[in-house]
């Protein structure tokens, strides 16, 4: 698709929002959304056009319109730059903008030419900062992992599949808060046999009382060194009768 063809489409955008007497706070400017949940690789994405409209950051595609979105800005929790992967060993800079919106948490990744200036005007309607993680993320995952439950007796019980994630300042699970980082107490990492790991996390529920939450989870360890980088907690890892601090 030509570079014409994609500043056709901005132009169409910018005009129907100005007929519909919406206040165009910023843009619509060419970009590409990479979709509404983090990925560790992402694809091609869908061509379309951004912009800050009333009170929400709104995508539009141009062939294709799975990703379109409109984020009420009240939901914006962070917005950050920083430095994604894509397929065939290339790199990219991205603006990830994440939503705490009533369906889940949501991580708008886009790319293109004019991200600094995007975020900026996004962080700035929101009143937040503008982050840069550089060359890197500032989240981890998503992965698949099974959630457990310990009993009275300390022995774990399989709750249910899902999709664990680390926010820049919360751990989800299938897209809803487990606990903001904040609250973390402690890590431990079980090393469970057959090349399976347990993660347990601890942290200070909202009556200040300990919670206890188990991911069994692939590369275990990594998870937890993610999230001691995001939170200085104390981490132990447990393999057989020995652990190590």
């Amino acid at each position: 698709m030509g570079t014409g063809g994609h500043e056709a489409h901005v132009n169409r955008i910018r005009t129907a929002w100005v007929r519909a007497g919406a206040w165009v706070r910023y843009g619509p400017v060419a970009v590409t959304c990479l979709g509404q949940y983090p990925r560790r690789t992402y694809g091609r994405g869908v061509l379309g056009a951004a912009g800050i409209v009333d009170d929400a950051l709104l995508f539009t595609g141009q062939r294709s319109h799975v990703w379109d979105a409109r984020l009420p800005l009240a939901a914006v929790r962070r917005v950050s730059l920083v430095t994604v992967r894509l397929r065939l060993g290339r790199r990219a800079r991205a603006l990830t903008v994440h939503g705490d919106t009533p369906d889940g948490w949501r991580v708008m990744t886009l790319i293109g030419p004019a991200l600094a200036d995007l975020g900026a005007a996004l962080a700035g309607a929101c009143d937040l900062p503008l982050h840069d993680a550089g060359d890197g993320r500032d989240d981890f995952g998503p992965d698949r992992a099974l959630r457990l439950l310990q009993d009275i007796y300390g022995e774990w019980h399989a709750d249910r599949a899902g999709t664990l994630y680390l926010a820049p300042d919360r751990l989800l699970f299938d897209w809803r808060a487990v606990t903001s980082l904040a609250a973390l107490q402690r890590l431990d990492v079980y090393q469970m046999g057959w090349g399976k790991t347990l993660l347990r996390v601890t942290y200070a529920g909202a009556d200040g009382v300990p919670q206890v939450e188990g991911f069994a989870v692939r590369e275990a360890g990594r998870w937890a060194e993610a999230l001691v980088r995001q939170m200085d907690v104390p981490l132990e890892v447990h393999r057989g009768r020995k652990r190590k601090v």
